[in-house]
């Protein structure tokens, strides 16, 4: 985010502005899909996301976030009926920026570069958006070189999961690729790759994790594939010494990630 000098400054007061009704709109899948585009909440995210490059289209600033700096190509003052309205929150952030989504062909295959980092996330069908969230935060704490959503998953730009990761979906490159796409990519991965398992036979901290290390996670209910657990060079566990019988997806990926990153220091 730039100068706001050149930002023309607008106000909107009514909900029933049509520019309310289109933002509203990004609460939902259709209304990303048609759109591109999704929203972020908040003076830290959006300080992260102007720290990284991103720029918004549009900020929307309620009455508490009058005095900010940052800005966009648009900044428009709201009423914080207007932020209810887009948000579908009672209490919204005094700030919310528009951002485009990256473009399909930026989050392929093709686009991924092993040796861009030491450590790789990969998560096959994540659908609670909180999760998938957490794992994305988590794979920015440890300097991951993105995270690869395999198969059918949950939205990583939807309200939810773009609060959870706390600014770190404008950190970290986001891939989503077909099952065929993410067992091909294994196959020729240069370093190791590491299925998580509950039946696995290696403990997590005791795997070598070569650089450049693929940390491959399923979910809480289903676990990986066969197929995808089978492309993995190795399988891990984490043990679980109460009668807790498992860990969720965004525990599991942050106890994996933050081993690989001890082993490879």
């Amino acid at each position: 985010m730039n100068s706001a000098s050149n930002a023309p400054l607008n106000h909107i007061d009514s909900v029933s502005n049509p520019l309310v009704k289109e933002l509203r709109e990004l609460r939902t899948p259709k209304g990303r899909k048609e759109q591109r585009r999704f929203i972020a909440e908040g003076e830290r995210t959006l300080v992260e996301a102007a720290r990284v490059g991103w720029r918004a289209s549009i900020l929307l600033v309620g009455p508490d976030g009058a005095g900010t700096k940052l800005t966009a190509e648009r900044v428009i003052h709201v009423s914080n009926d207007v932020l209810s309205k887009v948000t579908g929150r009672g209490n919204p952030q005094p700030l919310l920026g528009v951002f485009a989504e990256p473009a399909a062909e930026t989050q392929g295959v093709q686009q991924i570069d092993p040796s861009a980092a030491t450590r790789w996330l990969m998560l096959e069908g994540p659908r609670d958006p909180g999760n998938l969230g957490s794992c994305i935060r988590s794979a920015d704490a440890v300097a991951a070189g993105g995270v690869i959503l395999v198969g059918d998953t949950c939205d990583p730009y939807s309200v939810e999961c773009v609060r959870a990761t706390m600014g770190s979906i404008f950190a970290v490159p986001i891939f989503r690729l077909s099952d065929a796409d993410a067992r091909e990519l294994l196959a020729r991965w240069p370093g190791e790759s590491v299925a998580t398992a509950g039946d696995a036979p290696s403990d997590y901290a005791a795997v070598v994790y070569r650089a450049p290390a693929m940390i491959v996670v399923g979910t809480e209910a289903e676990g990986l594939s066969p197929a995808l657990r089978a492309a993995c060079r190795v399988g891990v566990s984490i043990p679980m010494l109460g009668r807790a019988e498992s860990l969720n997806l965004g525990v599991a990926a942050a106890i994996t990630l933050y081993a690989a990153e001890r082993a490879q220091r």
